[in-house]
């Protein structure tokens, strides 16, 4: 708003950067907190471009099941809140690992949340939007945890032999053949990222 001062800085934020906070949320009270930073001249298609692949890269980071019933997660639901008029500017994004969205308790579960957010910021989120229509019957999306690249639910199984990207910490694979071919999605992120941090998982 017009006359409100910037909030100071955090001790990583850049004020020559898009200052971008990822937090990820599954069963069990289980988090990431995902920090990094994008050009400020980006334009909005990028931005959104560059979001997407890094909510990838988290959700193929750990084996996350279902924030609101604890099964395995195969979807995401995304809310993404933009602080533009900011110097420098900020961005926030809450991804919740869900089984499906189609599931009454999931909705609901969404739905509580996002009033609740809603409180918290005095109104101005407004509404919960409407949940996209019922996927066709037989889509199936890749369960979370699996490798980044060729996205089989066999790499996702506890015995799989999965290796994380030495650089960013993040992003999982099931063999070199696989990282080296998402390289070309991954590195427009990977180079980013400030941090990553997980909470509550053993």
């Amino acid at each position: 708003m017009a006359g409100r001062p910037n909030p100071p800085l955090k001790d990583w934020e850049r004020t020559d950067k898009l200052n971008v906070e990822l937090i990820g949320y599954g069963w069990d009270e289980r988090r990431v907190m995902v920090r990094f930073h994008l050009p400020k001249d980006r334009d909005p298609e990028r931005i959104q471009t560059a979001l997407r692949y890094v909510g990838r890269d988290v959700k193929h980071s750990k084996n996350w099941t279902c924030e609101f019933c604890g099964k395995p997660s195969r979807e995401t639901h995304v809310q993404t809140m933009f602080w533009h008029h900011l110097d420098p500017p900020r961005v926030i994004v809450y991804i919740h690992y869900v089984c499906d969205m189609d599931k009454p308790h999931v909705q609901a579960g969404l739905t509580e949340y996002h009033n609740m957010m809603d409180s918290v910021n005095q109104g101005h989120l407004g509404p919960m939007p409407d949940f996209p229509p019922p996927k066709p019957s037989g889509l199936v999306y890749p369960l979370a945890g699996s490798c980044a690249c060729c996205e089989r639910d066999a790499t996702a199984a506890d015995t799989a032999d999965m290796k994380k990207c030495s650089k960013c910490k993040l992003t999982r694979y099931c063999g070199a053949e696989c990282q080296k071919k998402d390289w070309p999605r991954h590195k427009v992120a990977c180079g980013q990222i400030y941090s990553v941090n997980f909470e509550n998982w053993v």
